[in-house]
């Protein structure tokens, strides 16, 4: 690999006294590490630039034979002072790269999760939003911009657009919603189902189409917030084999 390109850094470890290796996101490459060779001393190399939840633009290149990529230098795009001032968002931020740390996005999905973690990085510096709901509408937006994309507003077996205020029932394996007239056919629906409101489902439907600069200030009931979390949480654990156990996502 030789190239220049746009990285964020999720971690950055020290393996010597003045080396580091570098966790980082692009949009070529996805997640990877590299290593920046008297990167902790140097002050014209890299400066400012390994810290986590910065935006850099490295120039990259790999070892002679291939083993592992190597940064050569450095020039700080932003640093997200803003968002680092305030520890409740930082740890919105940090919850996100964690989860982006174990889908472990490659070259096919690299400019996606990229791009979505970019923004919301500058929302929550720009913005500086209430709550704790981000990390929640970041998973499920990710997986949804990824190609996990359910059809929230119809019926999948009669094709009913929903309406209503009652349950209906969400398939976690096939992604589709059986409407109530359909559930009480006795008809069984494929794998995991959980039931579900259907102002829950327009809620999803809305995160799937949104962008984190919608998010700040958006309501929800603490039962459609249950809800949703509920689902994305089943749905991550199914699709990608992913649980959230203490403070990281393991593999299930």
């Amino acid at each position: 690999m030789e190239a220049t390109e746009k990285a964020l850094v999720l971690r950055v470890g020290r393996f010597r006294e003045a080396d580091a290796w570098v966790r980082l996101l692009t949009p070529s490459h996805g997640v990877f590490t590299a290593f920046a060779f008297g990167g902790l001393r140097s002050r014209r190399r890299f400066l400012g630039c390994l810290d986590p939840l910065n935006l850099v633009l490295f120039s990259i290149t790999s070892d002679k034979r291939g083993a592992y990529q190597r940064l050569t230098e450095g020039t700080l795009l932003n640093g997200f002072q803003a968002l680092k001032r305030n520890k409740a968002l930082v740890g919105q931020a940090v919850n996100c790269i964690k989860f982006i740390e174990a889908i472990e996005p490659g070259a096919d999905d690299g400019r996606i999760a990229f791009g979505l973690l970019v923004d919301l990085l500058e929302t929550l510096a720009d913005q500086q939003p209430e709550g704790d709901l981000f990390p929640l509408l970041f998973r499920a937006r990710l997986i949804f911009t990824m190609g996990f994309t359910p059809d929230f507003l119809s019926c999948s077996r009669c094709g009913a657009v929903l309406n209503g205020v009652g349950k209906v029932l969400f398939s976690v394996e096939s992604g589709q919603v059986t409407c109530s007239a359909c559930k009480s056919d006795n008809k069984a629906v494929d794998g995991l189902a959980r039931p579900v409101t259907v102002g829950a489902l327009r809620a999803l439907d809305w995160i799937m189409r949104s962008s984190p600069a919608q998010w700040s200030g958006v309501g929800m009931s603490a039962d459609v917030r249950s809800q949703i979390f509920e689902l994305i949480e089943f749905f991550v654990a199914y699709h990608l084999g992913l649980q959230w156990e203490g403070r990281n996502y393991k593999k299930v």
